[in-house]
């Protein structure tokens, strides 16, 4: 798995939907095996100390990872949707509603650098991660223009990313991974033509 996808879309939920991605003209998906959708939820921080010892059995790695893929499908239907139209749907923003409905969370209160902080945790696992990617996906949307959720210019690419440059004119997922091949496949052509 390539690591630096991980956590390459700027956004949780934008991560999530880039658990698939094409390498080497063929698609992987993380969440299609259960160690490497552990480790991406390890990367993403969405585990707590008491969920990874939970996410030994199991029955409950596996459930989490068909929540996980459903979760994934509707937020690639708001990519889509914003892609397509630059709004989500009433239809989608009631499935939203449907996932927070179904969420059991609590407040707890955390101890950092000798200030206590008020946070929202799930009660379960489960509601936990799942509360995590709902969250990031509000938190997009109420702080960033729709129109900065892109997807990567390269044809070969389907990562997503939230542009945070200054300009508003970042094309590529990343430099290093479409930015520079994009660059270099050019140069090559222009050279092979003169």
């Amino acid at each position: 798995m390539d690591k630096s996808i991980i956590t390459l879309g700027g956004a949780l939920w934008i991560n999530l939907v880039n658990t698939t991605y094409i390498s080497n003209k063929q698609e992987i998906d993380i969440l299609a095996n259960a160690s490497s959708a552990l480790q991406w939820m390890k990367e993403n921080n969405l585990l707590r100390e008491s969920d990874v010892l939970a996410l030994e059995k199991k029955e409950l790695l596996d459930s989490l990872i068909v929540e996980l893929q459903s979760i994934r499908t509707l937020c690639n239907t708001i990519l889509s949707e914003i892609d397509q139209r630059g709004e989500i749907s009433l239809n989608t923003t009631n499935r939203i509603n449907k996932a927070v409905e179904k969420l059991q969370v609590s407040l707890t209160i955390h101890s950092e650098s000798e200030k206590l902080k008020m946070t929202l945790e799930g009660e379960t696992v489960e509601d936990h991660v799942m509360y995590n990617i709902i969250d990031s996906m509000m938190n997009t949307f109420e702080n960033t223009s729709l129109g900065r959720i892109r997807k990567c210019n390269h044809e070969e690419c389907k990562l997503y990313f939230v542009d945070t440059s200054k300009a508003g004119k970042r094309r590529w997922c990343s430099m290093e991974l479409c930015g520079n091949r994009k660059k270099a496949a050019g140069f090559y052509s222009k050279k092979k033509k003169s």
